[in-house]
């Protein structure tokens, strides 16, 4: 899920810092230690790299981009070194830097890419040594680092491999939630299209006997029309291209079904508290909307029996406000949880899908320490 990304996101640039901060002084050391083959100024350029390779975490910011300039970088260090007659200053900082930054771009970018990404970081990284150590120490240097890089490339042909999996497995729960809601959305047109064809037989019937009911025949029909378009509109909008293979579909959910799925979670009600707002159970709501109202709750509390099972306290609330219904599912019982984790899973994924569809939003984060929220809004009559 997107907002577990971004909250593990401090975490990840903190360490990533640290390991070059590592690295550089690791630079320090061997530059005063044994002068001949290191130089302190590596630990600065090294540290240069790193901090081009560190604004890819910047939102906006291409990978590819970012290579390129670290890549240009290191290059550029590579001919200056060159210049003045090989005087080495060979970095660890930079070399780890430029393999950060090929992990990053070859574990998302497309092939074309990929390969040049190879290709630029062989020539970078290999070529360090090649233009920068005098002397017979050269081959040994340049020996070490293509063994670095065939190293990089693995870990970044890994990495890719399991970006790709997630990325099958999040498009697929998307897919089928919209299928779902395609399918409820199916059946609400269709029945308001019956609703059409009796309120035409109606006005046929009265017509010739009693015109002057024709005209509330006629509203029906309009009514009714309306209200099938604008279903049909949202089906087109959340259905992909492909059959569904005929699957049965499911009867669809209500308001009322909330309360069957919170007495499964927590039969006793030792720590579950779920409050219906009297208006919600009244209202006329879309069955998209009951329905969506009903997953979210379903798909929290599933999320707080997986990852949250120390929960002592759950609370479930459904209202209106503002015309739309607004469910939320809050928990605590999440302080040993890790950080860089998506408690959501895909099922989240899903009903952000099915939320959006609607025109409205779904929020799911951390509330506190130790505390989860789950916020879903939804325009009261949108499915209708």
């Amino acid at each position: 899920m997107r907002s577990g990304t971004r909250r593990g996101l401090p975490v990840l640039v903190g360490l990533e810092l640290l390991l070059y901060l590592f690295w550089a002084g690791c630079d320090a050391v061997l530059g005063l230690g044994f002068g001949s083959h290191w130089q302190p100024s590596g630990a600065v350029y090294g540290l240069l790299v790193a901090g081009v390779v560190l604004t890819r975490h910047r939102t906006g910011t291409r990978r590819t981009g970012t290579a390129t300039v670290a890549f240009g970088l290191s290059a550029g260090g590579s001919v200056l070194a060159l210049g003045t007659g090989g005087v080495p200053f060979v970095s660890l900082t930079e070399l780890f830097a430029l393999a950060v930054i090929t992990v990053a771009t070859v574990r998302t970018a497309p092939v074309r890419v990929v390969l040049g990404t190879a290709v630029a970081s062989l020539v970078v990284i290999v070529g360090m040594p090649l233009m920068r150590v005098p002397g017979i120490d050269r081959e040994v240097f340049a020996s070490l680092t293509v063994v670095g890089w065939a190293g990089t490339l693995v870990v970044a042909t890994a990495s890719r491999e399991l970006w790709q999996r997630r990325s099958a497995r999040l498009a697929q729960a998307r897919n089928d939630e919209r299928l779902e809601l395609a399918r409820e959305l199916h059946d609400t047109v269709a029945h308001h299209v019956t609703a059409i064809v009796v309120a035409a037989q109606a006005g046929v019937v009265v017509a010739g006997s009693r015109p002057e009911e024709a005209g509330r025949a006629l509203e029906s029909i309009e009514r009714a029309g309306a209200e099938a378009l604008d279903g049909m509109r949202r089906m087109v909008g959340v259905l992909r291209a492909g059959a569904d293979g005929g699957a049965d579909r499911a009867p669809g959910h209500d308001i009322a079904d909330v309360d069957d799925v919170v007495a499964r979670f927590d039969p006793d009600r030792s720590r579950t508290r779920l409050e219906i707002a009297p208006e919600v159970r009244t209202a006329v709501l879309g069955p998209a909307v009951a329905a969506t109202a009903f997953r979210v709750v379903r798909e929290a509390l599933t999320n707080v029996h997986r990852h949250a099972p120390g929960a002592t306290t759950v609370s479930v609330g459904v209202h209106l406000q503002a015309g739309r219904l607004v469910t939320v599912v809050h928990n605590d019982g999440t302080g040993t949880e890790n950080p860089l984790r998506d408690p959501g899973g895909f099922g989240l994924a899903g009903m952000r899908e099915r939320v959006e569809a609607l025109d409205g939003s779904l929020h799911a984060g951390p509330d506190g320490p130790g505390r989860w929220i789950v916020v879903a809004e939804v325009p009261a009559g949108a499915g209708r």
